[in-house]
């Protein structure tokens, strides 16, 4: 799962946007702690050959705020600071 469990707990994929090129951004809740109290919301994206261009967390964000962002990204509004 992109190489990125062993920095977060546990990541359950809750939705995903595509552009037109097949780059997808993937909204993921990574849960800390066995509560799940402690969680937040985190995007990948990744080009169209599938690897993994960036990502994003979002700690204190709201979901709908995330999916916008992402959706905005697949529209071209948002840009993105790769690593």
């Amino acid at each position: 799962m992109d190489g990125l469990d062993e920095h977060y707990g546990h990541r359950k994929l809750m939705s995903e946007y595509y552009k037109d090129d097949g780059s997808v951004a993937k909204i993921y809740q990574v849960i800390n702690g066995m509560d799940g109290e402690h969680s937040f919301f985190s995007i990948t994206y990744k080009d169209a050959a599938g690897s993994r261009i960036t990502h994003e967390d979002f700690k204190f964000k709201s979901l709908r705020y995330v999916e916008d962002a992402a959706e905005n990204w697949t529209l071209g509004i948002k840009q993105l600071l790769t690593e």
